[in-house]
């Protein structure tokens, strides 16, 4: 079981690494305005889109930053496809805040 925020970051960033090759891999959020830089891995997608009129730019796929007591995995496609996410593990359900975001303190296998 790892307790450790480097290593749970690190693990969900390798795997996120291991499937950036079809999209957009950044170290941090397009647009972000945090004040404070966290170690952060983003995934999106290559084609930009335009929605209710705004600018076109990529869509967001996923991601995994560092926070100061866990690490916030983010899995956009829970949205549009929560008939495939429906069965998700009770230990990842408990973590999961809100629709897409998983705020892991620590990690079992």
């Amino acid at each position: 079981m790892m307790e450790n925020l480097e290593d749970i970051f690190t693990a969900i960033k390798k795997i996120l690494e291991n499937h950036s090759s079809n999209y957009l891999a950044m170290d941090q959020t397009i647009g972000s305005q945090a004040k404070e830089i966290k170690p952060g891995y983003h995934l999106y997608g290559k084609k930009e889109v335009s929605l209710f009129g705004k600018k076109p730019k990529p869509t967001y796929i996923g991601g995994v930053i560092q926070q100061k007591h866990y690490v916030s995995f983010y899995l956009s496609p829970i949205y549009s496809h929560p008939n495939f996410f429906s069965d998700i593990s009770p230990d990842l359900r408990k973590v999961l805040k809100g629709k897409s975001c998983f705020n892991i303190r620590k990690a079992t296998p």
